[in-house]
């Protein structure tokens, strides 16, 4: 059947050949999820509410430090990219001392860390090392 080809019509066969292999391993090696990239970094969202309007915060994350507490406004949230393997951790007090005090986190969008605390208790903290 071949034989009466020319030998260029045989080397674009061949290659049409070769290439529906590569894309058929192409295909397999994607729907296996084999050629999917693991994700070395995170988007991390740092969330504190409070009855009263205020709160008082430290964060850690990574490179990035509120290590002196400071007065936020509430609601008060913070989004950031943390690599894999960091360490963060959120604290909240309530200078007020009255209602509710909650700190949460989320990662890649997904509820991932929660506290929640009301008066007397003041004082809340969310932590955890990314994965």
């Amino acid at each position: 059947m071949f034989s009466r080809l020319s030998n260029s019509w045989k080397i674009v066969l061949q290659l049409v050949f070769v290439a529906a292999i590569c894309t058929l391993a192409a295909y397999i090696l994607f729907s296996l999820g084999l050629m999917n990239r693991s994700s070395n970094s995170h988007r991390v969202q740092f969330q504190v509410e409070a009855s009263g309007a205020v709160a008082i915060i430290t964060l850690q994350a990574g490179d990035f430090s509120i290590s002196e507490p400071t007065t936020v406004s509430a609601p008060w949230s913070k989004t950031m990219n943390v690599s894999t393997g960091t360490q963060v951790y959120l604290t909240a007090l309530n200078p007020t001392q009255t209602g509710q005090l909650t700190c949460s986190i989320t990662l890649d969008n997904a509820p991932w860390k929660l506290e929640r605390t009301s008066a007397p208790k003041d004082g809340v903290a969310c932590a955890g090392i990314v994965p």
